[in-house]
């Protein structure tokens, strides 16, 4: 597998002065998912975004992993409702017209 696309985890931490140990709650929660390349750590860059998004909550709003853990089930649930009403409302239009 080619580390190309990916951003090593190890280098992130530093740049960013994230903790390791954050990532692998991150992990354990399975909110991201990483790739072994070489005995390195690599994560695709479409997980960036939500490693600072859990990082914010956490350190800036004192959310535990486990309450981001329910946020993150709660979002998904809200976006799945929302798509069946867009749905169900595209094919009342049918029905309108």
């Amino acid at each position: 597998m080619n580390s190309e696309n990916y951003i090593q985890i190890e280098l992130y931490c530093q740049q960013t002065q994230t903790p390791m140990e954050f990532i692998d709650e991150l992990l354990e929660f399975e909110m991201i998912e990483v790739q072994h390349i070489e005995n390195k750590i690599y994560v695709e860059p479409r997980h960036i975004v939500e490693i600072e998004r859990v990082y914010r909550l956490r350190n800036e709003l004192g959310i535990n992993m486990e309450g981001i853990d329910t946020l993150n089930h709660m979002i998904k649930k809200v976006n799945q409702l929302e798509q069946e009403l867009k749905m169900l409302r595209d094919r009342l239009t049918i029905y309108e017209h």
